[in-house]
């Protein structure tokens, strides 16, 4: 119900003022509340940075899908380094399983994919074949661009008896503008038509197009009097394919076409087995996508800078591409096959061959660079292998430090200095305050929230015991990794004489190094019964994974449970993200808040109403003093 609000009318208080007044105290309990949220808040964010460190430190270190730093693979802490004294002709790198020493490679040939492909597919020609032609005087000259050039030659006008005699005319016109041996003039089947000259030693790059002035009239027709309307050829022809071309218009710019489509203007072709049907509104660019997105393993280009049409399988090695020219789509783009072949070559002497350029033999990544045709040799190349100390080194160095990052930022959590002094602003207080002075109280207000925390500090200690323990006979000190002496330091990691010790150690026995790093136990992390057997038998970057796992695991254990620090403030990403133990805390106050504001709503309401009351009983006092005032001057 909504209470009226005389504001002091009668006796003149400033009522508004003194319910604000009274308030003040009785919201001091719902300011308890809103601050214990913002502390809870405040430590979910923290535990979350911290969250967010420790999975960044497990994906990098611990992680299958990034072997380059990986130490629960024996591989990364083996790393061989491989070059070769022709680099050109072959590169090599080495697996952990490479023995080092010297190899000598020979290509005897490099492998290629089997193709289809043909060069100068597209000419300009007529549309229809030419039993005769008039060419009319004023409307017979025709714009020829080659490669940028362009040259206007004017057709004798008269009547022409057959395709033949007009093929001698433009020819003679195209030669006295250009020259002799740039553009031939065809015309088979009484079709007029044109292309580079290829005699030219650039007819396959060549750019060729024309047109006429007077191909439309003045209402924008074709004038059929036009001397490109008379050969039956299109002003601004040329020979190149657009790939926004649709198959029907390019069926008349193949020089070996026209397109064949069934009654329903499609065809079918099968490549590799495989059928994909087209239509003749389908665009090139449609029919290359098509192909490509097949399952027949192969890919379709067209260049228009040679005027070239490819079909190339996917992967190298001998054999062909088996074709069947539905629709004679093949013949008329007039492809000829090539067969692919393996890769031949000899290691120290032996043959041996492969499907692909690329290949593995005895932990050795061959890639044949150059192309080598046979019957032909390239080589000999001598190939190193050799223990890649430095790459070893640095990746155990990178992993000490980022190790020690991560302690000193779990470690200032836990010791930082807890203010009680400086509890979380309400709203009202930040009024008053700067944003400069808002921000150097909240600094001490976050602090120390997670002073002490249990879950970090157990977390803390499985980490040192894990660094302290031996694997087998072996510690981390016998290859000059040691804990700080130093007690500020809380475990951090240093290497013993600035890292001479640890290079000393990975040239004198690199497997005893990656073994103490990579050692595997056959218990499974799942197996929490057996999990002491598993640590014992475990290396120290598996110890560590395990640990790490415990804290911020995503999947759930058989108590259904995840990793603990998932489990009390969660992750985004995660089903824990809204559900965690202190996000469950902000709901329940949040619970407490609204039944503490609901309860203010009331008491103000009730101050509202005893100073209403108030205001009308003073009235009536007034009122009554009035009429006794009066009453007694009229006794008189």
């Amino acid at each position: 119900m909504q209470v009226t609000r005389l504001g002091g009318l009668v006796s003149g208080l400033d009522t508004d003022q003194i319910v604000k007044d009274l308030m003040r105290i009785e919201r001091l309990k719902a300011d308890r509340f809103h601050r214990q949220k913002q502390v809870i808040q405040w430590q979910k964010e923290q535990y979350r940075d911290i969250i967010n460190s420790v999975r960044g430190f497990r994906d990098r270190y611990f992680d299958v899908l990034r072997p380059e730093t990986n130490l629960t693979s024996a591989q990364t802490l083996r790393r061989m380094a491989a070059s070769a004294s022709d680099s050109a002709l072959v590169t090599v790198t080495a697996s952990g399983t490479a023995q080092p020493g010297e190899t000598t490679f020979r290509v005897i040939q490099s492998a290629t994919a089997a193709r289809a492909q043909n060069s100068g597919i597209t000419t300009i020609q007529s549309s229809e074949s030419l039993a005769g032609a008039t060419v009319t005087g004023g409307k017979n000259t025709i714009s020829f661009t080659l490669n940028g050039r362009t040259q206007n030659i004017t057709v004798q006008a008269g009547y022409y008896s057959s395709a033949d005699e007009l093929k001698e005319e433009l020819q003679t016109r195209l030669n006295q503008a250009f020259g002799a041996g740039k553009i031939l003039v065809d015309s088979a089947g009484g079709r007029i038509s044109f292309s580079p000259h290829p005699s030219s030693p650039t007819a396959a790059s060549d750019t060729l197009s024309l047109s006429s002035a007077t191909y439309r009239d003045a209402g924008g027709n074709m004038d059929n009097e036009d001397i490109l309307a008379v050969m039956s050829i299109k002003s601004g022809a040329n020979n190149r394919l657009n790939l926004s071309d649709t198959l029907e218009t390019i069926s008349q710019k193949l020089k070996n076409g026209p397109l064949q489509f069934d009654g329903e203007g499609a065809f079918t072709l099968t490549i590799n087995g495989k059928e994909i049907s087209f239509n003749k509104t389908d665009t090139l660019n449609t029919v290359l996508n098509k192909i490509n997105n097949s399952s027949a393993g192969v890919k379709a280009t067209y260049s228009s800078f040679a005027d070239t049409f490819t079909i190339t399988a996917a992967q190298t090695g001998a054999g062909e591409i088996a074709m069947d020219n539905g629709g004679n789509f093949f013949d008329a783009l007039g492809l000829t096959p090539e067969a692919g072949r393996d890769a031949a070559f000899e290691i120290n002497g032996v043959l041996a061959t492969r499907a692909s350029n690329t290949f593995t033999i005895d932990g050795i990544t061959y890639a044949i660079r150059a192309k080598v045709d046979a019957p032909g040799s390239a080589g000999p190349v001598t190939i190193n292998v050799a223990l890649d100390t430095e790459t070893i080194y640095n990746t155990v160095t990178r992993f000490i430090e980022d190790y020690n990052r991560l302690i000193e930022e779990i470690n200032g959590r836990l010791q930082e200095e807890r203010y009680r002094d400086f509890p979380p602003l309400t709203a009202e207080q930040k009024e008053a305050l700067s944003e400069k002075e808002i921000e150097r109280w909240e600094q001490k207000a976050k602090s120390g929230l997670l002073r002490n925390d249990p879950a970090l500090e157990k977390m803390l200690s499985d980490l040192r015991s894990a660094i302290f323990d031996s694997v087998g006979s072996a510690r981390l000190s016998d290859f000059g990794i040691e804990v700080s002496s130093n007690w500020r330091d809380r475990g951090k990691l240093v290497l013993k004489n600035g890292g001479a010790a640890l290079r000393e150690a990975i040239n004198r026995d690199p497997d005893q190094l990656a073994d103490f790093f990579s050692q595997r136990s056959a218990v499974p992390y799942s197996d929490q019964a057996n999990r002491a057997q598993r640590y014992a038998e475990s290396g120290l970057a598996h110890r560590i994974s395990d640990i790490l796992n415990d804290n911020i695991r995503t999947t759930r254990d058989s108590g259904g449970r995840k990793g603990i620090l998932l489990e009390k403030a969660g992750m985004e990403g995660d089903s824990t993200h809204t559900n965690n133990l202190l996000d469950r805390q902000l709901r329940e106050v949040d619970r407490n808040i609204s039944r503490v504001e609901e309860m203010l709503k009331r008491r103000e309401e009730q101050y509202y109403r005893q100073f209403a009351a108030m205001e009308k009983a003073l009235q009536e006092l007034y009122s009554q003093g009035d009429w006794l005032f009066s009453f007694m001057n009229q006794k008189r």
